[in-house]
């Protein structure tokens, strides 16, 4: 039986997934990604999990960065499931000290995720996102999410070339890059991966010099082991369900404050 149904709703992909009380705790069984435009896919889901479930009030949390997505999916969740989600850093906290100069602009799933890293390893951390947009975030030795930095995904970049010269073509999001292009499709994978392996592997170089040369890397979205193999030997650890293992924590220290 399911403990609770989690979703999280990003800027190009939204995702469901079952969670599950085992000993060491609630973790997550099923996952589902669908784009973000396909919600009612979700939600259909979730109708089907409250359904299966005994319980009058089957659980649902959610960490969102897209307001309205966030919004579609609260309408169809009230009509199709009768259930209205409880909503991270709104309805519940996210229970991480921070040190950035505004709190609460700082997106759910960077928060997150930097509290579920730290929760694994205990010690400072960067956690890198691979997503729409690429974040590199920091945590202290004491947990604190410090800061980090945002730059474009590899298929904003993709699109931004394309869109912003006269001549060079749109290509997908590349998964493969030689060493230098040797056609302009080549040359603009090149670009885009190595190019961003390199400002990523600066970045975690940067964030080592704030919370300190030890400090545990782990990658996580959808493009995170595209690029893990171009960044050094100690950061390669991929995690895909890092929000949602902070998601479920953080719910968790609210039900059992």
């Amino acid at each position: 039986m399911s403990a609770l149904v989690a979703v999280t709703l990003g800027n190009s992909s939204a995702a469901l997934a079952l969670a599950a009380e085992g000993a060491a705790g609630i973790a997550v069984e099923h996952v589902r990604r669908v784009p973000v435009d396909r919600i009612e896919d979700l939600v259909a889901d979730l109708a089907q999990a409250r359904a299966r479930d005994d319980r009058p009030a089957l659980p649902v949390i959610v960490a969102s960065v897209n307001p309205g997505a966030l919004e579609r999916l609260r309408r169809l969740a009230a009509e199709a499931a009768a259930v209205s989600p409880l909503v991270a850093g709104t309805d519940f906290p996210i229970p991480i000290k921070t040190a950035v100069d505004e709190p609460k602009r700082v997106g759910a799933d960077r928060l997150l995720e930097a509290l579920a890293a730290y929760r694994r390893f205990g010690r400072a951390c960067i956690v890198a996102d691979f997503g729409t947009a690429i974040t590199v975030n920091a945590v202290g030795p004491d947990g604190t999410f410090v800061g980090g930095a945002i730059f474009p995904g590899l298929a904003m970049m993709a699109r931004a070339l394309s869109n912003g010269t006269a001549l060079l073509p749109t290509i997908p999001a590349p998964t493969a890059a030689p060493l230098i292009g040797r056609n302009t499709v080549e040359a603009i994978s090149a670009g885009i991966l190595r190019g961003t392996a390199g400002a990523v592997t600066g970045l975690i170089a940067a964030a080592r010099r704030v919370v300190g040369s030890d400090a545990r890397v782990v990658l996580t979205g959808g493009a995170a082991p595209v690029i893990a193999d171009l960044l050094p030997a100690d950061c390669r650890i991929i995690i895909q369900n890092l929000v949602f293992e902070g998601l479920l924590a953080a719910y968790d220290r609210w039900k059992n404050r």
